[in-house]
């Protein structure tokens, strides 16, 4: 019996061998390597520990670790996003200008047709009011007099006292953050809200603008009947587009993480900003 199947298994793969490289035709050693088979794994094991510290290496500290999707930098991310809304709403401005330069060149020439959506009872409601609301001669002689009277009257009339003010509803759930100051060139109100709030039309208009503002975020424009227009700034989506008719009370916009839940609210007349306090109950 051998003697070798006599030994332990650590005696075995302690042995060496002799690894010898000869020459064929005189069988003259070239080179030989003295071997254990403890030796040999642990330089296979070695070998591949220095193979995988540099492999791990070129991916840490090389720019090949921006190859992989989790490395990607946060700061390029957010710039890519930010050209992209940017560009998006360039889209959207060149589309609405070119909308009201059609609509520009229509009333020019005549080709606007009859809005055919009202439906007759509203038409028919609309000429009663005109009837009723019609001047007689006394009234037609009394407005002259007056409007020649105060042709040159410089003062203010408040906005309550020369007409109906319409009943607006609040444009969002919250509290004042921010009140209205024009001295300070703060002309609306901000509102502090939730952060998944939905902004709502206060009056029913048209959407005038709608687009996005690197500073302000989306902003909404509405033109309201009596020459009111009501701007909602802040919000992180608009649903309407320009030209869209909207009712009192429908979500126009949403609040997200994004806008911190701060809405900048405005209301004006004509070209004179109102307080918005005055005119919605906001608490």
């Amino acid at each position: 019996m051998n003697r070798g199947n006599h030994l332990g298994f650590f005696q075995r793969i302690r042995m060496k061998y002799k690894v010898s490289v000869l020459n064929e035709n005189t069988l003259e050693e070239l080179v030989h390597w003295r071997l254990s088979a403890l030796r040999f794994f642990c330089w296979v094991i070695l070998s591949l520990l220095v193979v995988i510290v540099m492999f791990s290496s070129l991916i840490m500290f090389t720019p090949l670790r921006n190859l992989l999707p989790e490395n990607v930098d946060v700061g390029l991310r957010k710039e890519v996003v930010r050209q992209a809304i940017l560009v998006d709403s360039l889209t959207d401005e060149v589309a609405i200008r070119q909308a009201y330069i059609n609509t520009f060149r229509d009333v020019v020439m005549g080709n606007i047709a009859i809005d055919t959506t009202l439906q007759s009872s509203v038409v028919l409601e609309h000429e009663r009011d005109e009837m009723l609301l019609e001047k007689s001669e006394q009234e037609k002689i009394f407005c002259d007099a007056f409007e020649q009277a105060e042709q040159y009257n410089l003062s203010a009339t408040p906005v309550e006292q020369s007409e109906v003010v319409p009943v607006f509803m609040k444009p969002v759930k919250g509290v004042i953050k921010a009140p209205f100051e024009p001295t300070k060139n703060h002309l609306g109100i901000d509102i502090q809200t939730e952060k998944s709030s939905m902004v709502l039309s206060v009056f029913q208009g048209v959407v005038l603008y709608a687009g996005y503002n690197p500073q302000e975020e989306y902003i909404v424009q509405i033109v309201h009947p009596q020459n009111y227009i009501s701007v909602y700034k802040g919000a992180s989506m608009v649903l309407k587009k320009s030209g869209d008719i909207v009712k009192t009370g429908e979500v126009i916009a949403l609040m997200d993480e994004a806008t911190q839940g701060t809405l900048h609210f405005e209301l004006w007349h004509g070209v004179q900003s109102l307080d918005p306090t005055k005119y919605i109950v906001l608490e």
